[in-house]
């Protein structure tokens, strides 16, 4: 987990006031956050691009900075040596991020500053056009917003701030830029109205950030610039790429790569614009509220833009307060504390949260930046913090139970045995996948009996696997390069649609258990022969018989039939399988129904259990 650094001399300018070290740090983890540990820091400054590279006292000072590649021979110039609160950097809170987002959190925490946090937003003077062509699989990135933001003549410690807060967002939201991306500029250097449009990899050169003496093109940017390289592969695949740029032809940025050197933000830059570009929606949001919400607590004044695309035009960002309903009663009983109601809107202001409704029934709203309130039970969790955990009763649990493993679990951990004792090595694939792995280069049709993903965050993981063909062929492209005979297994769980079963969601489960064999001279034979092995370990008996299945050579294909009602199939993989697959040596394969989960009720158990 990154471990970010929250400077405590900055943390106090915010606060207000200085806190006891000890105090502070006990309501940072009283909070929720994970505290490392409290060191001291050294600061350097990259010559190049300004950008900011700390380091623990006992480290030695950095010669080449990470964010434009500028290497010297002598170390960067020291520009302070910080107390700081190091913490692990926590993903479902945005928002304590930065000293800013901290400061707010802590002040409620505390009773310094308490209530739910408004924000107003200025009309919009700024018009962002945005290109139709960024929607278009060759160029996509099709969502920005934008603001502009005034601010007092920026220092050292919140150009720092400002800065590491970006890419910490980068991270914890954009999952290292692909979802979302920030851009921040000085508006003194740009003239309105800003183009964010889609550009040929030699169409257009600028100075990207570090290199103020350099014209680069797009393509140039990926193949030689440090960030370019990083984050090459998030364009990879686009004959376009996408671009801001001002009025005058003067580029701000390209996504999610780097920006201008001629627009960045500076000491004493006072007018800020901000773009943040991104393949979802939400991310894109989220990251633009949770940083302009740092900024804000910072005395920064915000001001809409207005977005223009294919004749329609919207303002960002939308800094409104969210609600969501819950109930009192259920509160007490999932925490299982009898909160008195003064407490529970005491609490929840504490936590920077709006509190109406009478008894039991409450709306609570809550600030833009909480990204992470999803469902009542994200209030509780404030109810919780702000009650303090190290203030709940530890009692014992009144009964005990003794934990065992469900029948199917116990049956597969059988089969996983004797797979491990015939030689196998055990496999483990994704339950989501493709209609191309799954049926097509197994030269299978889509059947109506499998599940789809209604709205799938990846292409890649589209359905619901209904075989473990797919991720043992997947196993074996991975290692055709090793030596031979290959021999893997895998025990998993499969869904299946059927309207008969009695659930909301009309599938069933089963638990499969598929193994494979790859060798110049492996066949129907030794498959059989291990499946024999398999029945006979289980105490089970099959009635084999000739089968057709468009993934085997004709005449070299069998289903099993069990007492049980369940069935396996096996036989020599079809050459243009293989091909699909990019094998070049014969493979073997068995696939076979061991348990079967539908409720509460289990069926397959061995004669022998």
């Amino acid at each position: 987990m990154p471990v970010i650094g929250i400077p405590v001399k900055h943390l106090h300018k915010l606060l207000g006031e200085e806190i006891a070290l000890e105090k502070l740090t006990e309501t940072v983890e009283q909070l929720g956050c994970d505290l490392e540990d409290v060191n001291k820091t050294n600061v350097y400054q990259c010559p190049g691009c300004g950008s900011f590279s700390e380091r623990l006292e006992h480290e030695d000072a950095p010669q080449r900075c990470l964010a434009c590649g500028n290497e010297e021979e002598k170390a960067f110039p020291l520009i302070s040596s910080d107390e700081v609160i190091r913490l692990d950097l926590l993903p479902a809170r945005p928002d304590l991020f930065d000293a800013a987002g901290l400061a707010r959190a802590i002040k409620g925490y505390m009773r310094i500053e308490t209530g739910l946090v408004k924000y107003d937003v200025a009309p919009a003077k700024l018009v962002v056009e945005v290109d139709s062509t960024l929607k278009e699989k060759n160029s996509y990135r099709p969502y920005i917003v934008c603001a502009v933001v005034e601010v007092p003549p920026i220092e050292t410690d919140v150009l720092r701030s400002l800065m590491k807060l970006q890419e910490n967002l980068h991270w914890g939201i954009g999952r290292d830029r692909k979802l979302s991306s920030i851009g921040v500029y000085d508006l003194s250097t740009i003239k309105g109205p800003i183009r964010y449009r889609a550009v040929g990899p030699e169409e257009l050169t600028f100075c990207p950030l570090g290199n103020p003496d350099e014209e680069m093109t797009p393509r140039e940017i990926l193949e030689k610039h440090s960030k370019g390289k990083a984050y090459a592969h998030l364009l990879q695949e686009f004959a376009k790429y996408p671009l801001l740029e001002d009025s005058q032809g003067q580029v701000l940025s390209m996504p999610p790569i780097i920006n201008s050197h001629e627009t960045r933000v500076k000491e004493g830059s006072s007018q800020l614009f901000i773009d943040v570009t991104g393949t979802t929606k939400s991310d894109v949001e989220k990251s633009l509220n949770t940083l302009l919400a740092s900024l804000m607590e910072m005395q920064g004044k915000v001001s809409a833009v207005e977005i223009v695309c294919e004749g329609t035009s919207k303002t960002t960002p939308r800094l409104d307060s969210g609600s969501i309903n819950i109930n009192l009663e259920t509160a007490r009983r999932w925490l299982g504390l009898d909160i008195s109601l003064d407490d529970f809107e005491k609490d929840l202001a504490r936590m920077r949260l709006g509190v109406a409704g009478e008894f039991p029934n409450y709306t609570i709203s809550y600030p833009a930046y909480r990204t992470d309130i999803k469902h009542e039970v994200d209030i509780f969790e404030d109810l919780a913090i702000a009650y303090g955990y190290q203030n709940m009763n530890l009692d014992l649990v009144p009964t005990m139970t003794v934990g065992q493993a469900r029948p199917e679990e116990e049956m597969a951990q059988r089969a996983r045995q004797i797979m491990l004792g015939l030689g196998f090595v055990e496999t483990m694939s994704l339950m989501l996948t493709t209609q191309a792995d799954h049926f097509s280069k197994l030269c299978l049709k889509p059947e109506k009996n499998h599940a789809l993903i209604e709205n799938p965050k990846s292409a890649e993981h589209n359905i619901v696997r209904m075989h473990l063909m797919s991720g043992l062929m997947g196993s074996l492209l991975k290692n055709r390069r090793k030596a031979l005979p290959q021999k893997y297994f895998e025990v998993g769980n499969v869904v299946l649609v059927d309207k008969k079963a009695g659930n909301h969601t009309h599938t069933r489960e089963e638990k499969r258990l598929a193994f494979t064999i790859v060798d110049s001279e492996t066949g129907y034979a030794e498959i059989r022969s291990i499946l024999d092995a398999v029945f006979y370990e289980l105490g089970w008996e099959g009635q084999y018989q000739a089968y057709d299945h468009p993934s085997f050579i004709p005449g070299r294909c069998a289903r099993v039939t069990l007492p049980s009602g369940f069935s396996a199939c096996l036989g020599e993989v079809h050459p243009e399988v293989l091909n699909n697959f990019g094998l070049a040596n014969p493979v073997a394969l068995a696939e076979l129904t061991v348990a079967e989960v539908i409720g509460n009720h289990y069926k397959g158990e061995s004669r022998e259990t």
